[in-house]
């Protein structure tokens, strides 16, 4: 924390993740009390998740070839052109018609996609191996206090302030994490990136073939990784249930995203001291197992407060997971492939978050939330299997690395 470079890029990110997180909630739960919202909400989540599955190995490439400074300023540029241009529309128009609300998610969606792996590529370049599993840490604690605050702010602010203004707030936390980013230093001299170009196919073949030589990573990097999907279908599952099995208000679904990361920043502060005292393989099959547990009482209890309590569960098994796994993924990956390698991970969640939201979109106005919720429980079950079974390429990979 006595790193003035940590300082700036924790503030930066809690300024526009706060803006970003709030506008994320209200656009679904807008989306989804509107007449066939459940559908409409369903096909644009199913929309943008089929295009970014395209889209994500070459962000990966784009990550590994170019300056992950600049694709970060960029990307908060480019966030805050599109909540500001839809700001002006909807005051222009007097409403937001629901075009505006799906262009508005999938700007949001797409601003996420590629903060992600520019802002984890750059901090495993910029901070020293020693610190990355604090370093983990203390940005999940982040994302999640962020998470939180955007949470509450919306429970209070959705229903009853218009969308015009929570854009134009959105557009101004952009600008401060901009401004913020680009007082960082930054310099790619050390870098083990090469700087010879060729072809983004052979690129990506090369961070392909990275992981081909080692499945067992791989199944305990996509079995960790389910707790996170869970979360993402859960983004389109959750309003729905709040909306139609609780018979609750916004106010809920608010809350239920602060309570959430009140979980996640408990598991900040705990995984480290779990994954030393215990390592990752424990560290990870709790978490997952502890999220899994969580969600399949979720989806069929109808107490608000019961609902709410489990919450806390979610957030710490998701966080847990992600603390875990992304340490193990920095001390393993070269720094040079890290963006490739982290968007074949990314194309492989979007690809089943594809698979899920479009069987969840053509069936839940018949099964309801729950089954749907339920079905994602079953998958977390057999990802539980999964990091019990690459138990041993973990211990003995992770612990040789130091």
């Amino acid at each position: 924390m006595r790193d003035r470079r940590l300082i700036i890029l924790l503030i930066a990110n809690i300024s526009s993740s706060i803006g970003t997180g709030i506008t994320m909630i209200a656009v679904p739960w807008l989306l989804v009390n509107r007449e066939n919202g459940e559908e409409i909400y369903g096909y644009a989540a199913l929309s943008v998740t089929i295009f970014l599955f395209f889209l994500s190995p070459y962000i990966g490439v784009l990550v590994d070839r170019y300056s992950r400074k600049a694709i970060l300023l960029l990307n908060e540029w480019t966030g805050m052109l599109i909540v500001a241009c839809f700001a002006i529309a909807g005051f222009l128009a007097g409403e937001f018609h629901t075009w505006h609300l799906i262009g508005i998610y999938m700007g949001g969606t797409l601003y996420y996609t590629i903060h992600y792996p520019a802002q984890f590529a750059f901090n495993q370049e910029i901070f020293e191996r020693s610190q990355y599993r604090t370093l983990n840490s203390v940005m999940e604690i982040q994302s999640q206090v962020a998470s939180m605050v955007a949470g509450g702010l919306a429970s209070l602010v959705i229903e009853r302030t218009d969308l015009s203004i929570l854009l134009l707030m959105d557009a101004t936390t952009h600008i401060i994490g901009l401004t913020l980013l680009f007082i960082i230093p930054y310099s790619t001299s050390n870098s083990s990136r090469t700087t010879v170009r060729i072809s983004m196919f052979s690129d990506m073949k090369e961070g392909f073939s990275y992981l081909k030589g080692r499945p067992l990573l791989v199944l305990f990097y996509i079995s960790s990784l389910m707790p996170f999907i869970g979360v993402m279908v859960g983004n389109y599952l959750w309003p729905i249930y709040i909306a139609k099995n609780l018979q609750a208000d916004a106010t809920v679904l608010g809350l239920a995203d602060m309570i959430y990361a009140i979980g996640a920043v408990l598991a900040g502060f705990t995984i480290p001291l779990m994954m030393k005292r215990w390592g990752a393989y424990i560290t990870v099959f709790l978490s997952v197992t502890i999220f899994t547990v969580g969600l399949l009482i979720a989806a069929w209890t109808t107490i608000i407060v019961i609902f709410l309590s489990l919450k806390i569960l979610l957030g710490w098994g998701n966080s847990g997971a992600r603390v875990a796994r992304n340490t193990v993924m920095m001390d393993l990956v070269p720094n040079a492939l890290i963006g490739r390698v982290n968007s074949f991970f990314s194309a492989v969640g979007m690809g089943m978050r594809v698979v899920l939201v479009s069987l969840f979109t053509q069936s839940i106005h018949y099964t309801g939330a729950s089954i749907s919720l339920t079905i994602v429980g079953i998958l977390l079950i057999v990802s539980i299997l999964g990091v019990i079974m690459s138990r041993s390429i973990l211990q003995r990979d992770y612990s040789s690395q130091g």
